[in-house]
């Protein structure tokens, strides 16, 4: 009380000063978190099977294993509802909702990323899905710094309500705001995240992948100089220092940096002996299949892109964790075990899909469900994956999602 009698009374004697004030400080405070809910949510939304994933990791680390049935759910209704939040805050539509909606929403967080770092029971919060890590500590600092935004709007809610659009435009406005909140989510879980955040991107050779690159150190020899005392630097193919009797060693010391390998490894194992290698760095086409979940419907459609690869002495194979029916095996499909926490990664979706490899490059990745259908003859693979670039048809789901972000702050924002 004595807070807002002391904001009275200033804006009593100072109206003008206190209303630019205030005005700009709920605006900065608006846009930033509505910047903040739409980077979460985006980022969530291309991934909603990992995102399930993390899910069951928190419902289990809380001892809540009886709610891992809503994981996929979660992961759809979750970043729908963070999107939906930073649209309606940036829209300016429904605002005392809006402000009510944001401060829980990062009470409940900021409180949950507490409880993560301390605890740690997961390495990764998975605020930003895949795309954006952060540890638990910088996740917790991330919510100190914006959860003040959401205290100012709550505090002024009542006084925003005069800024409601009208009615009319109230609806017109959730019409667009609900398929924009709802449809990344949906479209992503019928398909491959649209950006791809894994190490298993196109275009990327899996065995060059899977080393350490050292190209970028180099060793320095540190030696005294036995007339002067100074100490001077020689790279190691320098011969200089070979004169003991006036070079003194001192230390040896590497500048630059190794690069650790983004892949660390790609199990496939026939019972004992692991066919990883001899598939990797395989000349030619190998096409893998990656199993998350068997399901008998994508048989067919499987068989089909399994025989087109045969035509030109391509290798088929399928990865799983579990066991794989007989059926695939009589189709020229080997079935190989592997890790499910590497497949999940190699494939993001509830089923799997599959990868193309030319010469061990990762050429083409499909969910099981969206398999390509190619009947021409004499049409080589590398041309099919080639006219169907994906990278390309994500790079405008990008733009699209941007532009329609984009119109929204336009077409709705107003003076501070």
């Amino acid at each position: 009380m004595k807070l807002r009698d002391t904001f009275n009374r200033l804006k009593e004697r100072y109206p003008r000063a206190t209303h630019h004030i205030s005005g700009t400080l709920i605006a900065v405070a608006r846009y930033h978190l509505a910047a903040l809910f739409i980077l979460s949510g985006a980022t969530k939304a291309i991934d909603p099977f990992g995102l399930s994933i993390k899910l069951g990791e928190y419902f289990a680390a809380m001892g809540l294993d009886f709610l891992q049935v809503f994981d996929t759910v979660g992961a759809i209704l979750l970043p729908s509802a963070e999107l939906l939040v930073g649209f309606m805050l940036l829209s300016g539509v429904s605002r005392r909702v809006a402000a009510w909606a944001a401060f829980v929403g990062m009470s409940f967080f900021t409180l949950l990323s507490l409880w993560l770092a301390v605890a740690n029971p997961v390495s990764d919060c998975g605020c930003f899905g895949e795309v954006i890590r952060l540890t638990n500590w910088e996740t917790f600092f991330k919510n100190i710094v914006f959860y003040p935004f959401s205290v100012i709007l709550f505090l002024t809610r009542n006084r925003q309500r005069a800024f409601n659009p009208s009615p009319i435009r109230t609806v017109l406005t959730y019409a667009v705001l609900l398929p924009a909140s709802l449809g990344p989510s949906l479209y992503s879980y019928t398909t491959l995240p649209p950006i791809d955040p894994t190490p298993f991107r196109i275009g990327v050779n899996i065995r060059h992948a899977m080393t350490v690159h050292e190209n970028e150190t180099q060793t320095i020899l540190v030696y005294r100089d036995r007339q002067n005392g100074r100490l001077h630097d020689f790279s190691i193919e320098d011969t200089t220092w070979y004169d003991t009797s006036r070079w003194e060693y001192v230390d040896t010391r590497t500048i630059g940096q190794s690069t650790a390998p983004e892949i660390k490894a790609v199990p496939m194992f026939d019972e004992t002996i692991d066919r990883s290698e001899e598939i990797l760095e395989r000349k030619g086409y190998t096409l893998l299949f990656v199993v998350n979940r068997y399901d008998g419907r994508y048989e067919g459609a499987m068989f089909s892109l399994s025989d087109y690869i045969h035509r030109y002495d391509g290798r088929v194979v399928a990865l799983s964790a579990g066991a794989l029916p007989a059926a695939l095996v009589e189709n020229g499909i080997e079935p190989l075990a592997s890790d499910h926490t590497v497949l999940r990664t190699m494939i993001q979706h509830r089923t799997g899909g599959a990868m193309l490899l030319h010469d061990g490059t990762i050429m083409a990745k499909w969910s099981m469900n969206r398999l390509p259908h190619w009947e021409e003859a004499d049409h080589d693979p590398l041309n099919h994956v080639l006219s169907d670039d994906r990278t390309t048809h994500e790079g405008l789901l990008i733009v699209l999602f941007g532009l329609s972000i984009a119109l929204i702050a336009v077409a709705t924002i107003r003076k501070f």
